[in-house]
């Protein structure tokens, strides 16, 4: 799959753009889908635009982790046990995923107010687009995103990156086509990719 490019926005036009949809909702969660490859830097960007709004809440996908063999990379539960409470003004209490040891760890809410942001593959699939007042996609040559990756996870990790994270990414990536249904592209290869708001 041939890398993606395109003009990207910078991390300010995507913090005013989130703040522009919470003043058009005052009364209403305003929802943010952030995707891309694993290791592109999307939980780098989600943690700087938490920082920079007022009342956010970060969700991670991966604390999810529903999906199987079979499922291609469909979390086929989540709008129905997270963004549909939400959206509804309930709160919704879930167990993490853990994934050093494939088991159900701490429990965590999701507060049914202010902007939620999600982050995750998978974020800007079919049946998630129409949940999200901005949708990102985040770009990242593959071979930084392997980088990163390992560096994160460990070179025991290598593997498994490479024969089934990656390759399952890839058949998301084929037929959703996530990037093409984004609002706003963001570099995240990019050595300004981590900043904050200006003036934070």
């Amino acid at each position: 799959m041939s890398e993606p490019s395109g003009t990207y926005s910078s991390f300010d036009q995507i913090l005013s753009a989130v703040q522009a949809a919470k003043s058009a909702r005052p009364d209403s969660p305003v929802l943010v889908g952030i995707d891309g490859g694993g290791g592109s830097g999307k939980s780098t960007l989600s943690r700087n635009l938490a920082a920079g709004l007022d009342d956010c809440t970060l969700i991670h996908l991966d604390d999810f982790a529903d999906w199987n063999d079979e499922s291609n990379w469909q979390l086929s539960t989540f709008a129905e046990r997270a963004l549909n409470p939400l959206m509804a003004g309930l709160t919704s209490k879930h167990q993490r995923y853990d994934w050093p040891t494939d088991t159900l760890g701490d429990w965590f809410e999701i507060p049914p107010k202010g902007i939620a942001i999600v982050e995750g593959v998978t974020a800007l699939r079919r049946d998630l687009r129409d949940y999200w007042q901005v949708a990102v996609w985040v770009d990242c040559p593959r071979d930084l995103r392997l980088e990163r990756g390992v560096a994160r996870d460990g070179e025991a990790i290598r593997a498994k990156w490479v024969e089934e994270w990656m390759p399952g990414e890839d058949e998301y990536f084929q037929n959703e086509q996530p990037r093409e249904h984004a609002g706003f592209l963001f570099d995240g290869a990019s050595s300004n990719s981590s900043q904050k708001p200006t003036g934070a």
